[in-house]
């Protein structure tokens, strides 16, 4: 049982560093679809910003939901790092008790 939780683990943590690297890609995208949009508007300032967010708006919706799998994978591995440790310590507990009954 700890083997395949150590597998488990090794499979997330492996899932986490790939979510991690694409991160920078898509914030590098938000900014640039942001700052785009809005250098090439006119009008206000305040009317620029709302037309860039609007135009940035995938990119951002594309980051928040990246973020999104990177939370819920580092969740799954305290998850299963919880269940390893209590896979330890039953463990720990059987050899305690088949000591025991040996003895």
């Amino acid at each position: 049982m700890l083997w395949l939780i150590g597998v488990e683990i090794d499979q997330k943590t492996t899932d986490l560093i790939e979510l991690r690297r694409k991160r920078p890609q898509l914030d590098r995208d938000r900014r640039l679809a942001y700052a785009r949009a809005f250098l090439s508007n006119e009008g206000t300032v305040e009317s620029r910003k709302l037309k860039a967010e609007l135009a940035a708006d995938e990119a951002k919706f594309a980051l928040e939901t990246h973020d999104q799998e990177i939370a819920v994978c580092l969740d799954a591995l305290k998850a299963l790092r919880d269940r390893s440790e209590i896979g330890r310590s039953i463990n720990s507990n059987l050899k305690e008790e088949l000591r025991q009954l040996s003895a």
